[in-house]
């Protein structure tokens, strides 16, 4: 009876160690074996709505012109391919933290650190559905809280990747060749009196629609 749980263990350790796939989560055109696709993250047009001295169009980094941008980060989606909304994707895991975004200084500006993102329920072989995801932790910790939304904060489209299937797969199979560039920029919040003026509107509504 022992032996035939040790067997069990065994087999369900190795299923878990085998339903964990990665993904080398790196964007930059330099990064051997990568295409030179443009994947690089530039500022949306509503960026300067956040701060004026970020040009539209111009390539991210972590210190551009003079604003600190320190608590960028980028991070990871998935989901099944059969799955295309955001609320149902899955935050991948990074050891050691989320990768930071280059400085202005880089040759690369617009790409992040390299790092292997963890997708937990993708097992070798499975295609997935991913999105990758930029934010500014000075307004929250995870891009998955609402609050993320408040600072610069921007998503890929959605893309898919096959994690790689076989006992050495090379390298370059766990890149992320369908990638695309995508911009970041800021949600705009209305303030106090559009919030006012919008509830005097659907009060008058409400009540033209009992007197009819």
């Amino acid at each position: 009876m022992k032996k035939l749980l040790l067997t069990t263990a065994a087999v369900l350790l190795t299923v878990g160690v085998y339903a964990q796939g990665t993904v080398n989560f790196a964007n930059a055109s330099t990064t051997p074996g990568l295409n030179a696709a443009n994947r690089q993250v530039t500022f949306g047009p509503t960026a300067s709505q956040f701060n004026a001295a970020l040009a539209a169009g111009a390539n991210v980094s972590s210190n551009y012109a003079g604003v600190n941008l320190a608590g960028l980060r980028a991070a990871l989606l998935y989901a099944p391919t059969t799955v295309s909304d955001l609320a149902q994707f899955s935050l991948a895991s990074f050891t050691g933290g989320y990768p930071t975004l280059r400085t202005s200084a880089s040759a690369v500006a617009g790409s992040w650190f390299a790092k292997t993102a963890t997708l937990e329920t993708i097992g070798a072989g499975v295609t997935a559905n991913l999105v990758a995801v930029v934010w500014d932790t000075a307004f929250a910790a995870s891009p998955l809280d609402a609050a993320a939304k408040n600072g610069l904060y921007g998503t890929s489209a959605i893309f898919q990747y096959t994690v790689p299937a076989g006992s050495t797969p090379a390298p370059a199979e766990f890149l992320m060749q369908n990638l695309s560039t995508f911009s970041i920029g800021a949600t705009v919040i209305p303030e106090p009196t559009s919030f006012a003026l919008l509830g005097l509107g659907a009060a008058a509504m409400l009540i033209l629609r009992r007197r009819s």
